[in-house]
């Protein structure tokens, strides 16, 4: 059965953020009327975490369509995440859009194992890109880090993540700038996409600009030549919003809820669901459904195919875990 299966979990702790980035959706969904206001209290948390008790899960993204930082008790969430799943890799993202010092961002980053930073581009580009943000700010926040941070845990945990679009794509050399000047880990690149179920990608990644990505293709993140059949998501992972809600994909955010763990147990929606079940018949014929028609994964794979050529072949999906598996 699927909840038995269950290696990845996205699981939200907020519902607002500082900033109105033009490629996040959740202005959108707020429009909608599905984004009120509201922060994941320690009790929910912890009744939503008992749930994923008997699943093998081994990476958590306690992240979603927020700015964690605008949680007051962020850490003390984590710390509880900590304890529930000690053996799971944990990724966490922010903005840094505010004073370091005046947010849970600190002890959080300990409790962590990878923190995406997200900046965007040079000045121009990233205050347009992300609207709302200040570049000044960005560079407080990362000079407050340099302070309060050693060496060892910047260069081990704190990436930034770089969401690329053909606008902002020739900032790149200052993100590296930036990476050696503040000692971070790595530059994450990744080609923007589009969460809304009902919309296709709209990003003109000609061949001309994959051409100048080239050089940087070790650190672009994606899968070339992907298909449905390499889609692990509604057989391994699951996307919990700070509301409870239960979605199949991390990047189809406006997806009709499967279900709500306040009124259904989540191993009762992943095993019973006959949405996911028919989800996973479509993946398994290497087809797609119709909650999967408009997906980034598939749209941006080809062009991945032209910037990784021959070395596409050496660039695997994530393996998806069986019943075999669970069996030994």
């Amino acid at each position: 059965m699927h909840y038995e299966n269950l290696t990845y979990l996205m699981i939200e702790p907020n519902s607002t953020c500082n900033l109105h980035c033009i490629t996040c959706n959740r202005d959108r969904l707020v429009e909608l009327g599905y984004r009120q206001k509201k922060l994941l209290t320690e009790q929910e948390f912890d009744f939503y975490l008992s749930q994923f008790q008997g699943c093998p899960i081994d990476t958590i993204k306690f992240e979603g369509l927020s700015e964690p930082m605008m949680h007051p008790k962020f850490d003390r969430l984590l710390e509880r995440l900590r304890k529930a799943f000690p053996k799971a890799f944990v990724i966490i993202a922010t903005n840094l859009q505010y004073k370091v010092d005046k947010t849970p961002l600190i002890p959080s980053i300990q409790l962590s194992d990878m923190v995406y930073l997200s900046i965007d581009g040079g000045p121009t580009n990233y205050e347009r890109q992300r609207v709302g943000a200040k570049w000044d700010k960005l560079i407080n926040s990362l000079d407050q880090l340099k302070q309060l941070t050693s060496t060892e845990t910047r260069k081990t945990k704190l990436h930034i993540n770089f969401t690329l679009t053909p606008e902002n794509h020739m900032d790149l050399p200052q993100m590296y700038q930036l990476k050696d000047q503040y000692d971070l880990s790595s530059v994450r690149i990744n080609l923007a996409q589009n969460w809304n179920e009902d919309q296709d990608n709209k990003h003109q990644f000609t061949d001309e600009l994959l051409e100048t990505l080239k050089p940087y293709k070790a650190d672009i993140k994606g899968i070339p030549n992907w298909n449905y059949k390499d889609c692990f998501w509604p057989k391994n992972g699951v996307v919990v919003d700070v509301y409870g809600n239960v979605r199949q994909c991390i990047i189809n955010t406006s997806q009709k809820p499967l279900g709500n763990l306040n009124q259904t147990p989540v191993k009762q929606i992943l095993n019973q669901s006959k949405h996911l079940s028919e989800v996973r018949q479509c993946l398994d014929r290497n087809t797609a459904h119709a909650s999967c028609l408009t997906c980034d994964y598939k749209f941006l794979s080809s062009k991945l195919q032209k910037i990784f050529g021959d070395e596409a072949a050496n660039i695997k999906p994530r393996a998806i875990r069986t019943s075999t598996d669970a069996n030994g």
